[in-house]
Protein backbone atom coordinates (compact mmCIF):
# COMPACT_ATOMS: atom_id res chain seq x y z
CA UNK A 1 0.00 0.00 0.00
CA UNK A 2 2.82 2.43 0.80
CA UNK A 3 4.79 1.73 -2.64
CA UNK A 4 0.88 2.14 -4.09
CA UNK A 5 1.00 6.14 -2.13
CA UNK A 6 4.26 6.82 -3.21
CA UNK A 7 3.29 6.18 -6.93
CA UNK A 8 0.21 8.55 -6.66
CA UNK A 9 1.88 10.96 -5.05
CA UNK A 10 4.66 10.78 -7.50
CA UNK A 11 1.88 11.23 -10.20
CA UNK A 12 0.62 13.85 -8.89
CA UNK A 13 4.10 16.15 -8.28
CA UNK A 14 5.07 15.24 -11.98
CA UNK A 15 1.29 16.77 -13.28
CA UNK A 16 1.87 20.10 -11.61
CA UNK A 17 5.37 20.30 -12.67
CA UNK A 18 4.28 19.59 -15.88
CA UNK A 19 1.48 22.27 -15.72
CA UNK A 20 3.84 24.63 -14.31
CA UNK A 21 6.18 24.01 -17.60
CA UNK A 22 3.17 24.19 -19.88
CA UNK A 23 3.16 27.89 -21.99
CA UNK A 24 0.03 30.00 -20.91
CA UNK A 25 -3.06 30.84 -22.76
CA UNK A 26 -2.16 34.22 -24.04
CA UNK A 27 -4.99 36.86 -22.66
CA UNK A 28 -7.70 37.55 -25.02
CA UNK A 29 -7.17 41.72 -25.66
CA UNK A 30 -10.05 43.61 -24.61
CA UNK A 31 -12.64 44.38 -27.26
CA UNK A 32 -12.38 48.05 -28.54
CA UNK A 33 -15.30 49.79 -27.92
CA UNK A 34 -17.37 50.72 -30.89
CA UNK A 35 -17.01 54.74 -31.78
CA UNK A 36 -19.76 56.78 -30.68
CA UNK A 37 -21.93 58.00 -33.46
CA UNK A 38 -20.49 62.08 -33.82
CA UNK A 39 -23.73 64.39 -32.95
CA UNK A 40 -25.57 65.57 -35.87
CA UNK A 41 -25.01 69.47 -36.26
CA UNK A 42 -25.59 70.12 -39.79
CA UNK A 43 -27.11 73.52 -41.26
CA UNK A 44 -27.49 72.78 -45.15
CA UNK A 45 -28.73 76.33 -46.15
CA UNK A 46 -30.66 79.41 -45.28
CA UNK A 47 -32.62 82.13 -47.12
CA UNK A 48 -33.41 85.20 -46.21
CA UNK A 49 -36.98 86.69 -45.48
CA UNK A 50 -37.78 89.52 -47.98
CA UNK A 51 -36.89 92.42 -45.09
CA UNK A 52 -33.49 90.85 -44.07
CA UNK A 53 -34.66 90.94 -40.97
CA UNK A 54 -33.91 87.21 -40.55
CA UNK A 55 -33.23 83.70 -42.18
CA UNK A 56 -35.07 80.23 -42.40
CA UNK A 57 -32.10 78.00 -41.90
CA UNK A 58 -32.62 74.38 -43.40
CA UNK A 59 -30.90 72.04 -39.93
CA UNK A 60 -30.59 68.88 -38.94
CA UNK A 61 -30.46 69.21 -35.55
CA UNK A 62 -29.83 65.21 -33.79
CA UNK A 63 -32.02 62.98 -36.12
CA UNK A 64 -34.12 64.67 -38.83
CA UNK A 65 -34.08 68.06 -41.23
CA UNK A 66 -36.53 70.77 -39.63
CA UNK A 67 -36.48 74.70 -40.21
CA UNK A 68 -34.91 77.38 -37.83
CA UNK A 69 -35.51 80.58 -38.05
CA UNK A 70 -32.27 82.64 -37.34
CA UNK A 71 -32.10 86.42 -37.01
CA UNK A 72 -30.03 88.13 -38.94
CA UNK A 73 -26.43 90.03 -38.72
CA UNK A 74 -26.15 93.20 -36.10
CA UNK A 75 -26.13 95.89 -38.60
CA UNK A 76 -24.95 98.40 -35.55
CA UNK A 77 -21.53 97.01 -34.95
CA UNK A 78 -22.77 95.42 -32.49
CA UNK A 79 -21.31 92.19 -30.88
CA UNK A 80 -23.60 88.87 -32.50
CA UNK A 81 -23.59 85.89 -30.34
CA UNK A 82 -23.90 82.51 -32.66
CA UNK A 83 -28.05 81.06 -32.53
CA UNK A 84 -29.47 78.29 -31.56
CA UNK A 85 -32.48 78.99 -33.62
CA UNK A 86 -36.24 78.89 -33.46
CA UNK A 87 -37.70 75.60 -34.74
CA UNK A 88 -40.89 76.28 -36.77
CA UNK A 89 -41.67 72.86 -38.25
CA UNK A 90 -41.54 69.15 -36.93
CA UNK A 91 -40.02 67.77 -39.97
CA UNK A 92 -38.51 66.83 -42.34
CA UNK A 93 -38.38 69.32 -43.99
CA UNK A 94 -35.62 71.26 -46.42
CA UNK A 95 -35.55 73.98 -49.08
CA UNK A 96 -37.29 76.65 -47.62
CA UNK A 97 -38.59 79.69 -50.02
CA UNK A 98 -40.25 82.91 -48.14
CA UNK A 99 -43.30 84.45 -50.44
CA UNK A 100 -42.80 87.88 -51.15
CA UNK A 101 -44.79 89.60 -49.34
CA UNK A 102 -44.33 87.57 -46.12
CA UNK A 103 -47.34 85.78 -45.79
CA UNK A 104 -46.52 82.18 -47.09
CA UNK A 105 -43.06 79.96 -46.86
CA UNK A 106 -43.10 77.48 -49.08
CA UNK A 107 -40.98 73.95 -48.49
CA UNK A 108 -40.14 70.79 -49.31
CA UNK A 109 -40.84 67.99 -47.03
CA UNK A 110 -41.11 63.79 -46.75
CA UNK A 111 -42.96 63.56 -44.50
CA UNK A 112 -46.09 62.16 -46.21
CA UNK A 113 -43.54 59.49 -47.45
CA UNK A 114 -42.31 60.86 -50.56
CA UNK A 115 -41.49 64.84 -51.73
CA UNK A 116 -43.79 67.58 -51.71
CA UNK A 117 -44.53 71.05 -51.75
CA UNK A 118 -46.48 72.63 -48.92
CA UNK A 119 -46.52 75.94 -47.61
CA UNK A 120 -46.62 77.41 -44.38
CA UNK A 121 -46.96 80.66 -42.55
CA UNK A 122 -43.65 82.18 -41.22
CA UNK A 123 -44.65 81.28 -37.63
CA UNK A 124 -45.64 77.38 -38.59
CA UNK A 125 -49.02 77.30 -38.51
CA UNK A 126 -51.63 76.64 -41.37
CA UNK A 127 -49.56 74.14 -43.33
CA UNK A 128 -50.84 73.01 -46.85
CA UNK A 129 -49.96 70.16 -48.98
CA UNK A 130 -49.63 72.30 -52.56
CA UNK A 131 -48.18 69.10 -54.91
CA UNK A 132 -50.12 66.22 -53.19
CA UNK A 133 -48.13 64.11 -56.08
CA UNK A 134 -46.80 60.55 -56.08
CA UNK A 135 -44.26 62.28 -57.77
CA UNK A 136 -40.81 63.35 -56.08
CA UNK A 137 -41.49 67.18 -55.66
CA UNK A 138 -39.03 69.69 -54.16
CA UNK A 139 -36.84 73.01 -53.57
CA UNK A 140 -39.73 75.21 -54.52
CA UNK A 141 -38.63 78.95 -54.91
CA UNK A 142 -41.49 81.96 -55.38
CA UNK A 143 -41.62 83.86 -58.78
CA UNK A 144 -41.00 88.00 -57.21
CA UNK A 145 -44.53 88.24 -57.90
CA UNK A 146 -45.66 86.09 -55.52
CA UNK A 147 -47.96 84.50 -58.16
CA UNK A 148 -45.58 81.44 -58.86
CA UNK A 149 -43.84 78.39 -57.94
CA UNK A 150 -40.44 76.85 -59.84
CA UNK A 151 -39.67 73.64 -58.09
CA UNK A 152 -38.19 70.18 -59.17
CA UNK A 153 -39.97 67.41 -59.67
CA UNK A 154 -39.03 63.97 -61.46
CA UNK A 155 -43.18 63.11 -62.40
CA UNK A 156 -42.65 64.39 -66.12
CA UNK A 157 -39.94 62.04 -67.43
CA UNK A 158 -38.77 60.27 -64.40
CA UNK A 159 -35.79 62.49 -63.79
CA UNK A 160 -35.44 65.55 -61.09
CA UNK A 161 -36.13 68.70 -63.64
CA UNK A 162 -37.22 72.15 -63.65
CA UNK A 163 -41.12 72.93 -63.04
CA UNK A 164 -43.54 75.69 -62.88
CA UNK A 165 -46.98 75.74 -60.91
CA UNK A 166 -49.28 78.41 -59.95
CA UNK A 167 -48.96 79.63 -56.08
CA UNK A 168 -51.72 77.11 -55.53
CA UNK A 169 -50.33 74.10 -57.00
CA UNK A 170 -52.02 74.32 -60.82
CA UNK A 171 -50.94 74.08 -63.58
CA UNK A 172 -47.86 72.22 -63.38
CA UNK A 173 -45.62 72.18 -66.35
CA UNK A 174 -42.19 71.55 -67.03
CA UNK A 175 -39.56 74.39 -68.30
CA UNK A 176 -38.41 73.65 -71.71
CA UNK A 177 -36.47 70.78 -72.98
CA UNK A 178 -34.46 68.92 -70.60
CA UNK A 179 -30.76 69.28 -69.36
CA UNK A 180 -28.27 67.27 -68.35
CA UNK A 181 -28.87 64.37 -66.01
CA UNK A 182 -30.56 66.31 -62.78
CA UNK A 183 -32.04 69.48 -62.23
CA UNK A 184 -31.67 71.24 -58.82
CA UNK A 185 -31.41 73.98 -55.99
CA UNK A 186 -33.95 76.96 -58.68
CA UNK A 187 -33.63 80.20 -57.68
CA UNK A 188 -36.36 83.05 -59.58
CA UNK A 189 -33.86 86.58 -60.00
CA UNK A 190 -35.27 89.34 -58.93
CA UNK A 191 -36.61 91.24 -62.01
CA UNK A 192 -38.72 87.53 -62.83
CA UNK A 193 -37.26 87.22 -65.93
CA UNK A 194 -35.00 83.74 -65.11
CA UNK A 195 -34.68 81.23 -63.33
CA UNK A 196 -31.34 80.21 -62.09
CA UNK A 197 -30.10 76.69 -60.96
CA UNK A 198 -27.46 73.34 -61.03
CA UNK A 199 -27.42 70.64 -63.61
CA UNK A 200 -25.59 67.94 -62.79
CA UNK A 201 -23.72 66.39 -66.62
CA UNK A 202 -21.73 63.66 -66.98
CA UNK A 203 -18.33 65.12 -65.31
CA UNK A 204 -19.59 67.96 -62.84
CA UNK A 205 -21.90 70.40 -62.16
CA UNK A 206 -23.14 73.23 -64.23
CA UNK A 207 -24.98 77.08 -63.31
CA UNK A 208 -27.43 77.34 -65.86
CA UNK A 209 -30.67 80.16 -66.40
CA UNK A 210 -33.77 78.92 -67.61
CA UNK A 211 -36.46 81.10 -68.44
CA UNK A 212 -40.09 80.79 -67.87
CA UNK A 213 -41.07 80.64 -71.34
CA UNK A 214 -38.23 77.36 -71.81
CA UNK A 215 -34.79 79.18 -72.91
CA UNK A 216 -32.09 77.84 -71.96
CA UNK A 217 -28.15 78.80 -71.27
CA UNK A 218 -25.13 77.64 -69.49
CA UNK A 219 -23.08 80.10 -67.07
CA UNK A 220 -20.17 78.44 -65.44
CA UNK A 221 -19.34 75.36 -63.56
CA UNK A 222 -20.50 75.60 -60.12
CA UNK A 223 -24.25 74.78 -57.82
CA UNK A 224 -26.24 76.45 -56.03
CA UNK A 225 -26.87 79.81 -58.03
CA UNK A 226 -28.10 82.98 -55.89
CA UNK A 227 -29.12 85.96 -57.69
CA UNK A 228 -28.26 89.84 -56.86
CA UNK A 229 -31.00 92.30 -56.26
CA UNK A 230 -30.57 93.67 -59.41
CA UNK A 231 -30.46 90.64 -61.46
CA UNK A 232 -26.97 91.39 -62.90
CA UNK A 233 -25.01 88.69 -60.79
CA UNK A 234 -25.05 85.22 -59.67
CA UNK A 235 -23.26 83.70 -56.45
CA UNK A 236 -22.33 80.44 -56.56
CA UNK A 237 -20.45 77.30 -54.80
CA UNK A 238 -17.49 75.33 -56.48
CA UNK A 239 -14.97 72.65 -54.76
CA UNK A 240 -15.58 74.54 -51.26
CA UNK A 241 -15.19 78.25 -52.20
CA UNK A 242 -17.64 81.13 -53.35
CA UNK A 243 -17.72 82.74 -56.66
CA UNK A 244 -19.79 85.81 -58.59
CA UNK A 245 -20.63 86.09 -62.16
CA UNK A 246 -21.62 88.59 -63.75
CA UNK A 247 -24.52 87.19 -65.97
CA UNK A 248 -24.15 89.62 -69.17
CA UNK A 249 -20.07 89.16 -69.70
CA UNK A 250 -19.71 85.79 -68.23
CA UNK A 251 -16.92 87.35 -65.86
CA UNK A 252 -16.11 85.64 -63.54
CA UNK A 253 -15.15 86.55 -59.29
CA UNK A 254 -13.19 84.71 -56.79
CA UNK A 255 -14.78 85.77 -53.48
CA UNK A 256 -11.89 84.00 -51.30
CA UNK A 257 -14.71 83.11 -48.81
CA UNK A 258 -15.16 79.34 -47.69
CA UNK A 259 -18.20 78.24 -48.08
CA UNK A 260 -21.05 76.26 -49.79
CA UNK A 261 -24.98 77.46 -50.56
CA UNK A 262 -24.79 81.30 -50.70
CA UNK A 263 -28.15 83.61 -50.77
CA UNK A 264 -27.59 87.30 -51.22
CA UNK A 265 -29.71 89.45 -48.89
CA UNK A 266 -32.43 91.47 -50.30
CA UNK A 267 -30.24 95.16 -50.08
CA UNK A 268 -27.42 93.04 -51.59
CA UNK A 269 -25.17 93.97 -48.34
CA UNK A 270 -24.88 90.28 -46.75
CA UNK A 271 -23.67 87.06 -48.47
CA UNK A 272 -25.20 84.26 -45.93
CA UNK A 273 -23.27 80.68 -46.65
CA UNK A 274 -22.37 77.18 -44.88
CA UNK A 275 -19.15 76.39 -43.80
CA UNK A 276 -18.30 72.96 -42.88
CA UNK A 277 -19.09 69.36 -43.89
CA UNK A 278 -21.57 66.64 -42.09
CA UNK A 279 -22.11 65.67 -39.88
CA UNK A 280 -21.12 69.36 -38.49
CA UNK A 281 -21.68 72.70 -40.39
CA UNK A 282 -22.82 76.57 -39.37
CA UNK A 283 -24.59 78.97 -40.87
CA UNK A 284 -21.89 82.49 -41.52
CA UNK A 285 -22.97 85.75 -43.43
CA UNK A 286 -20.56 88.24 -45.27
CA UNK A 287 -20.59 92.27 -45.43
CA UNK A 288 -19.50 92.38 -48.80
CA UNK A 289 -18.39 96.08 -48.46
CA UNK A 290 -16.69 95.99 -45.43
CA UNK A 291 -15.54 91.47 -45.46
CA UNK A 292 -16.49 91.06 -42.10
CA UNK A 293 -17.97 87.72 -41.13
CA UNK A 294 -20.22 86.57 -38.27
CA UNK A 295 -21.08 83.21 -37.52
CA UNK A 296 -24.64 83.33 -37.14
CA UNK A 297 -25.35 79.34 -35.67
CA UNK A 298 -23.54 77.65 -32.80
Amino acid sequence: MKAGREVVRCGLVLALIMAACAPSEPASEPEEAAAPEPEIDFVQEAVWAPRGDRLLATWNQGDRFRLYGVMAPDTTGAAVEASTGLRVSDGPDMSAAWAPDRVWVAFGSTRDGNGEIYRMRPDGMQEENLTNHEADDREPTYSPDGRQIAFISDRTDGVPRLHIMDADGSNVRMVGSPQGLSHHAPEWSPDGTRIALHVTMDEAAFVYVATPEGGWGRVKRGEFPSWSPNSEVIYFGREGGLFAVRVQTNGLRDLEITGSAPHVSPDGRWLAYIRGEWPVSALYATDLATGEEYRLTR
